[in-house]
């Protein structure tokens, strides 16, 4: 019988294996052997323990990465979607005498329409990847908005409430594929 010591070391490198299998072999095995939507039932002992499926990928969000760019390009491009937001200058004049009046604590800031800004980027994000201006000029790029690549999708695994009694009545089967599953050298499992 194993100590709770070895368990754990035991738990450590299996649980540091099975992570390092599933992101470099059995992901991309998946997206070889599956199509995006597919989805399979498991069985062990003709009894189903699991379904497997590729789910389709997700569509990357455009987000603003450089506000300054932006704000450059709607200036230049779109000066009526500009507003000047004013903002509070804090400085220590300002905590001393908060309650008169300091005009020149006042700074007045620019920034894009935060809701054209949200507009865009949904545009962006969407199926043809523009956003058409209201003067009707489509956009699939704008300065400081930035779209990142798809991630793909890993497999889904769902198990069944019984999936425990099903693997365990077939566990016999189950051991000789350990050493393909954890993709170790026929000597690491004797």
């Amino acid at each position: 019988m194993l100590s709770l010591t070895e368990r754990l070391a035991l738990w450590k490198w299996l649980s540091g294996t099975l992570a390092t299998v599933h992101k470099d072999a059995l992901v991309p095995e998946g997206h070889t052997h599956m199509t995006p939507g597919e989805r399979f039932a498991v069985k062990f002992g003709g009894r189903v323990a699991a379904w497997v499926s590729l789910p389709q990928p997700r569509q990357a969000s455009a987000y603003v990465m450089d506000e300054g760019k932006l704000l450059a390009w709607a200036k230049a491009r779109h000066p009526e979607r500009v507003e000047c937001v004013p903002e509070v200058k804090v400085d220590a004049a300002l905590i001393e005498f908060l309650q008169e009046h300091r005009p020149e604590s006042l700074h007045v800031a620019e920034r894009v329409d935060q809701q054209w800004v949200s507009d865009i980027c949904a545009g962006l994000s969407g199926e043809d990847h523009r956003f058409v201006t209201a003067s009707g000029e489509p956009l699939a790029e704008v300065p400081g908005i930035e779209i990142p690549e798809p991630s793909p999708s890993s497999p889904r695994v769902e198990l069944t409430r019984d999936a425990g009694e099903v693997i365990g009545a077939a566990w016999p089967e189950i051991q000789g594929g350990l050493r393909e599953v954890l993709a170790l050298p026929a000597g690491d499992l004797s």
